[in-house]
């Protein structure tokens, strides 16, 4: 197995192995690079954690065994648990062994599992809907009550204006009428 663009940053040589402790080796002069499950394949980034496609460039750095489901670093040629061979032939020969009936019966389930998925979102995007529309209703009563109170307080500001004026005017009549 040779990495694509990674080179030993002591002697230069692109030639890397996996040793059986699983760490990346150079061939040539024997450097470890760390464990292998944790190198990108295509640029050669190291991951602290482990992880199943590069941050850098995306590369996918673990695939599954076709057998037991186990981790495999992407460029082993064998299973690390049960040491059955990754090879990409064997893969295709066993898409091959399915039958129509088979494929659509895993496309029935995976529909049915992306339409409860989509129908648990559309109910999360309604209830979010109706609560803004909820909160909205409670806006639009709140400014409705505050309108009504602003109109009261502007009748009975005319109504006490009007008494006023009306009071002063028999006032002022009543004098009139006296004087006179």
């Amino acid at each position: 197995m040779q990495l694509c663009e990674f080179e030993c940053a002591n002697c230069g040589a692109a030639d890397m192995v996996k040793r059986a402790d699983g760490q990346l080796a150079c061939t040539f002069c024997g450097s470890t690079f760390g464990e292998a499950m944790r190198i990108c394949p295509r640029c050669g980034l190291y991951h602290q954690e482990s992880a199943r496609h590069c941050m850098r460039c995306g590369e996918r750095m673990v695939r599954d065994c076709p057998a037991c489901g186990a981790d495999n670093w992407v460029l082993s040629e064998f299973c690390e648990q049960c040491g059955r061979n990754l090879d990409t032939i064997e893969r295709m020969a066993q898409r091959w062994q399915k039958t129509t009936q088979d494929h659509l019966a895993e496309r029935r389930a995976a529909a049915g599992a992306l339409k409860e998925s989509e129908e648990r979102a559309s109910q999360q995007r309604m209830a979010a809907m109706m609560e803004a529309e909820r909160r909205h209703l409670e806006a639009l009563a709140r400014a409705e009550a505050e309108q009504r109170n602003r109109d009261r307080r502007v009748y009975v500001a005319v109504l006490v204006g009007t008494g006023a004026l009306l009071a002063i005017t028999a006032i002022v009549l009543l004098v009139v009428a006296m004087v006179h």
